[in-house]
């Protein structure tokens, strides 16, 4: 039975997905890439992300018809320093990757994968959790990045 109701909401999906996966960019040439397993098909797909309505969350890991998706609240996501976009992108993208739903753990991944593609220092990192606690207070929580195993071999910086 054809249901057209059904063909509007897959074009808008794939329509989503193309127009917004160009939009996170830190840098010229410098894009945010995550790779995640498709949860139907179990092959390893590039993570897409979407235009996310405006919520507490900047952010969110999901997985739409299997494909993994982060959803971004470009407004406020744009507002953010560069590191800070970094950490949220690849926090979200943990959570893909590794199925995870414990934050602290994605936390500390996240500051490998950034690491993995921007070299942090230790200075970074501390910056990092500066701006956390500015922009989403929780202290404690951003606090916690300091223990995670990269900090412990975190590059000493130069002066």
């Amino acid at each position: 039975m054809y249901c057209p109701l059904k063909n509007i909401f897959i074009l808008s999906f794939i329509l989503l997905f193309s127009f917004n996966t160009f939009a996170v960019e830190t840098h010229k040439n410098d894009r945010l890439t995550c790779f995640a397993k498709h949860l139907d098909t179990n092959k390893e797909v590039p993570v897409k992300t979407i235009s996310a309505i405006t919520s507490k969350k900047i952010a969110t890991a999901q997985w739409p018809l299997g494909y993994p998706t982060i959803a971004i609240d470009y407004r406020a996501f744009l507002k953010l320093p560069i590191n800070t976009r970094q950490f949220i992108y690849y926090h979200e993208c943990a959570h893909l990757k590794f199925k995870l739903d414990d934050e602290f753990i994605a936390d500390c991944i996240s500051l490998n994968l950034t690491d993995e593609k921007h070299e942090l220092s230790e200075i970074d990192i501390r910056k990092l959790v500066k701006t956390l606690v500015e922009k989403f207070g929780m202290s404690r929580r951003w606090s916690e990045l300091l223990h995670c195993d990269l900090m412990q071999k975190a590059k000493p910086t130069t002066q």
